[in-house]
């Protein structure tokens, strides 16, 4: 089975000041679980020895803004963290899909971003799933399970209605065989993952953001863009899609 870490940056609401809404996916298989867990669990003890691995949250807008546990630490320190996470996807055996939305350019003011912004998603990851079984034998076939990062009951709710009418949906492109259609909601605190996959979804919408501010943060999310660039999907619909997209 493929376990696929979800979560967002920026906000889905047009009048949030960011422009850019990013919903990126990390998919690990099953096997791959738990050692990438230990290694989170390293990581957290190697900034926070004396810290309970489970009470640290590695919360990417928290370590950029110095907030909760960050609070304290050197802009030095808290790059390293964010370097150590990217780094620990560069060596992972993942895949990163992602959708990054322009708020800015829509043309439809009804558009309901975040739900729009998952259909895209899903689409993509239909394909990885048709792509990473294609050449398997029926037995062999693996399924895949959404972890998606909980924002509020009602927004989760809607969530899932949405996934599972994604699920059962047929279009001429896309049909869902391996997504098992009712996702999980976790709480990223508690999931390695999920916290892997902010940093992820963060770095992503610092590539693409419009506004971009401070040279020196630049070149430094570039950096780090390019360390997990490598584990974007290259399969047709896989990877990371722009909307709208520029021709």
């Amino acid at each position: 089975m493929y376990l696929t870490y979800i979560d967002e940056s920026g906000k889905p609401e047009r009048t949030d000041s960011e422009d850019e809404f990013v919903l990126a996916a990390l998919s690990i298989n099953e096997s791959e679980w738990k050692r990438i867990d230990r290694r989170m669990t390293d990581l957290k003890l190697k900034y926070f020895p004396d810290a309970d691995p489970e009470s640290v949250e590695f919360h990417t807008t928290d370590i950029i803004s110095h907030k909760g546990s960050f609070k304290a630490m050197s802009v030095v320190t808290r790059m390293e963290i964010i370097e150590d996470l990217v780094r620990l996807v560069s060596e992972t055996n993942c895949h990163i899909s992602a959708v990054v939305v322009k708020k800015n350019e829509l043309t439809n003011p009804e558009l309901d971003v975040g739900m729009f912004t998952m259909k895209l998603l899903f689409d993509r990851l239909c394909s990885f799933h048709d792509h990473m079984n294609s050449a398997k034998l029926e037995d062999d076939e693996e399924y895949g399970i959404l972890m998606i990062d909980s924002v509020d009951e009602k927004y989760d709710n809607r969530l899932r209605i949405k996934i599972r009418e994604l699920c059962k949906s047929e279009t001429r492109r896309i049909k869902n065989r391996y997504l098992i259609e009712d996702p999980i909601f976790v709480d990223s605190k508690y999931r390695h993952l999920s916290q892997l996959v902010d940093c992820v979804a963060y770095c992503i919408r610092r590539k693409h953001r419009s506004k971009q501010g401070n040279p020196k943060a630049v070149e430094t999310f570039e950096r780090f863009y390019i360390m997990i660039e490598g584990k974007i999907s290259r399969c047709k619909r896989c990877g990371i899609k722009i909307f709208p997209q520029k021709t």
